[in-house]
């Protein structure tokens, strides 16, 4: 067998392996040397696999239950009290499912309170409007009844 610095020969196929190896890399032959008495014990052939790495998941976010849309309170106010004010609490309530759908919870929670608070505007102005309405028609009922 043929030594160089820093390999040896094998003495069946002649490739050239690194002085610290075992057994030949290219047909598997133990090799003679310091190292060999302690490679015929071990077994030859595939070495087993590497242990999978694992795998790390971007945690997802945890939310409270989805907010509230109030849309069918806002169509109501929007039919029954404030026109104007009721679309926009309509356009906000829509909101709220699609962004809570898409992970922006906070988003979604503002969605909410706008159309919670525009759902309240038009209420309060049907109801100011009402009362106001009242107001006139029951002083042109009493002004009328004084004639």
């Amino acid at each position: 067998m043929t030594q160089s610095s820093d390999r040896i020969s094998c003495p069946k196929c002649q490739a050239s392996n690194f002085a610290n190896s075992a057994v030949c890399w290219q047909c598997g032959q133990p090799l003679s040397g310091p190292d060999a008495q302690t490679a015929s014990n071990q077994p030859v052939g595939p070495t087993p696999p590497p242990p999978p790495t694992p795998s790390f998941e971007p945690a997802r976010p945890t939310y409270a239950a989805k907010p509230q849309n109030y849309l069918v309170w806002s169509i109501l106010t929007t039919l029954f009290c404030c026109l104007p004010a009721g679309i926009v609490s309509i356009v906000y309530a829509a909101q709220v499912d699609s962004r809570y759908a898409s992970g922006d919870y906070a988003a979604a929670l503002d969605a909410s309170n706008k159309a919670r608070t525009w759902a309240w505007v038009s209420f309060g102005v049907g109801l100011a409007v009402s009362l106001i309405y009242g107001v006139f028609a029951f002083l042109a009922v009493v002004i009328g009844n004084m004639k």
